[in-house]
């Protein structure tokens, strides 16, 4: 997910007060304006400062990813066999090693049925040892022809048959303790109970889940990043994250190879730093990351706009006046406001990026735009260079 602020007048409400508050003084500039009538060349020009306009085909927007914080691990548990849940012998929050019990089903039909596939076992035995004997004294008898050897093969198949069905036996009885062994449900690895979804006495299907596992070891960042907010990241790269209030340090772990088919994101995995306690997972984190915006225009200062017609933004630029139209008086005006209405792209702390009727060299006027209107003859006092207005 992304978070981003459209660069609106509503969403610039601060920006708008701040430039707009002195409206009244609009108003009186006019009045003095008209007031003075054929004497308005007595009155010393107002003095402006201003800064060349310089274009710029692209500027950096910091964009804001949130992500989730995870464990490691995370298991739903349940029997691969189904059964009448007999104890659940955890509860939620309780963390456990890794191979401790769990839970246990109800194993006395098992149990039954290894008891009995046991007495069978016994009986091929008991049936092994006489082929076995019986055997050994055919093969004697057969030496000195005492015995036929249709009865010598007979007892000789007789003795094979019965360990056939000896190891037969064996496996009915290994696989039914099998079956009591998973009766019995083990932690895979140190962990939390975060959930405990059946009680005892519950009949429960095969690989119904009982028991909700949280890993209890570090914990990792999971980020969805969209566009060009992956263009910067790299393995191992440390980035800054923001939960809630704090900031910490991390490193990217790992960014997935896969978009996701309903968030058009790419998974960016993370790893803190420093210390996790206090973090849970589930908690939301707040990624930012700089993206660079290929679109033309100019960086200028906030206190450069001024409020336009039908609630766009404008700004005042000086253009020269005809030679031949200048006073020679040292107090008199040398440039003629004009206003051009612009496009906020951008809005940082002091500066906005903007689109407009402005070309490279434009003499933007910086300050005080409450004082001056279209039309009005300035003087302009020192420049402000475009040094401080690089796109950083």
């Amino acid at each position: 997910m992304t978070r981003t602020a459209p660069m609106t007048v509503a969403a610039m409400q601060g920006t708008h007060d701040r430039l707009t508050g002195s409206r009244a003084g609009i108003g009186v500039a006019l009045a003095l304006l008209l007031a003075a009538g054929p004497g308005l060349a007595d009155v010393p020009a107002l003095t402006v400062a201003t800064e060349p306009a310089q274009s710029q085909q692209a500027y950096q927007s910091r964009r804001v990813f949130v992500g989730r914080i995870e464990a490691l691990r995370q298991s739903d548990l349940g029997f691969e066999l189904g059964g009448r849940l007999e104890r659940v012998i955890v509860d939620d929050g309780d963390r456990v090693d890794a191979g401790a019990v769990l839970a246990v089903l109800d194993t006395a039909r098992l149990e039954a049925r290894r008891a009995e596939l046991t007495a069978a076992l016994q009986q091929v035995r008991a049936d092994l040892g006489l082929a076995r004997a019986t055997l050994a004294r055919t093969e004697e008898a057969a030496g000195f022809n005492g015995v036929s050897g249709q009865e010598l093969d007979e007892a000789r198949e007789r003795f094979n048959a019965l360990q056939a069905a000896e190891r037969l036996a064996k496996s009915r009885v290994a696989t039914v303790q099998v079956d009591i062994d998973k009766s019995t449900l083990r932690a895979p690895y140190a962990a939390v109970v975060i959930r405990r979804f059946a009680d005892e006495g519950q009949v429960l299907g095969a690989g119904q889940p009982v028991l909700g596992l949280q890993e209890d070891g570090p914990l990792e960042i999971r980020v969805g990043v969209t566009g060009r907010g992956l263009d910067g990241l790299r393995r191992g790269q440390r980035r800054e994250i923001e939960v809630d209030d704090r900031l910490l340090m991390t490193e990217v772990r790992a960014i997935l190879p896969v978009r996701g088919a309903g968030t058009r994101t790419v998974d960016v995995v993370l790893g803190l730093d420093e210390d996790d306690s206090g973090l849970r997972p589930g908690d939301l984190v707040n990624l930012a990351l700089p993206v660079e915006v290929k679109q033309p225009g100019f960086w200028l200062p906030i206190s450069a706009l001024t409020e336009g017609v039908r609630g766009l933004w404008a700004v005042y630029i000086a253009q020269p006046l005809d030679p031949g139209s200048q006073a020679e008086s040292e107090s008199a005006g040398t440039h003629r406001l004009a206003r051009r209405t612009v496009d906020v792209l951008h809005e940082e702390s002091d500066r906005v990026f903007v689109q407009g009727l402005l070309r490279d060299g434009d003499q933007v006027v910086v300050d005080g735009t409450q004082r001056i209107v279209p039309g009005m003859v300035v003087r302009l006092g020192v420049r402000r260079t475009a040094a401080n207005n690089d796109q950083g």
